[in-house]
């Protein structure tokens, strides 16, 4: 009767620890409860509305996002394709960054300084190491990317169909995965103005720091023109990071000046 008791009290203790074992193994997400997807998204806005400095990386896979420069004395066939950016911004309105093209079978690197509406290059390709007073991305100013009419955040604000799908793992970083759909015309400043597609609607996928409350990283993925096929779409994934660091951004010393 006596060893009969003990193993009861045996099964039942192993049963409450296996039980204890299961409630504390699960994925976090499972009993979490999870911000509302719009609450969270305003908030990480905000948080990048009020930013004094960000880093951010832009990059592009699939079909070629092509510039057009002129000024450069390029043959007029010459094309160059956008690879990826990647530079600081300082508000309100200085922007600094390293940029990658390709030239054919060339990978090419530039320097771009911009300032208010005056842009500076060096791109070792064409200009040695002079800067020059030259205005690589049509019509930008880096202003345009927190502009509450067509900047970043009038962007996301302006995302429609906006669905969390959950907490997840992003390079190490714990993140809120937000889906949903942007226009076209809305998303300029992600893209410094080089975007392809000018109409229609856009998939857009938005990651936000759980703790921080920022925004981490937006993917947006644009269709095909009209008469390409049998080539991947481009995808774009921007990456902003290191929010209010300190940040200096001068005028370089040009012919001119």
């Amino acid at each position: 009767m006596r060893h009969t008791t003990r193993l009861l009290i045996l099964s039942v203790g192993l049963l409450l620890l296996s039980a204890l074992i299961a409630g504390c193994g699960g994925d976090d997400t499972d009993s979490e409860t999870l911000p509302e997807a719009s609450t969270l998204l305003e908030e990480a806005v905000d948080n990048l509305e009020s930013a004094s400095s960000f880093e951010m990386q832009v990059g592009v896979s699939g079909y070629p996002v092509i510039i057009a420069i002129d000024g450069l004395g390029l043959p007029e066939e010459t094309a160059l394709a956008f690879k990826y950016a990647a530079g600081v911004f300082a508000a309100p309105d200085s922007l600094q960054a390293s940029i990658e093209f390709s030239v054919g079978d060339v990978t090419a690197a530039a320097e771009l300084i911009a300032i208010g509406r005056e842009q500076y290059l060096q791109m070792n390709l064409l200009t040695g190491s002079r800067w020059l007073n030259q205005e690589l991305i049509a019509g930008f100013s880096p202003s345009s990317l927190l502009s509450t009419d067509t900047g970043i955040p009038h962007a996301l604000r302006n995302v429609s169909g906006l669905t969390m799908d959950g907490k997840k793992d992003l390079d190490g970083l714990d993140v809120y995965h937000l889906t949903g759909k942007v226009q076209a015309t809305d998303v300029n400043a992600f893209t410094f103005g080089l975007i392809n597609t000018q109409t229609g609607e856009l998939d857009i996928e938005i990651y936000v720091l759980a703790d921080e409350r920022q925004v981490e990283q937006v993917v947006l993925r644009e269709p095909l023109p009209p008469q390409v096929q049998d080539e991947e779409p481009t995808t774009w994934t921007i990456n902003i990071m290191n929010y209010n660091e300190p940040v200096e951004i001068s005028t370089p010393v040009t012919e001119e000046n």
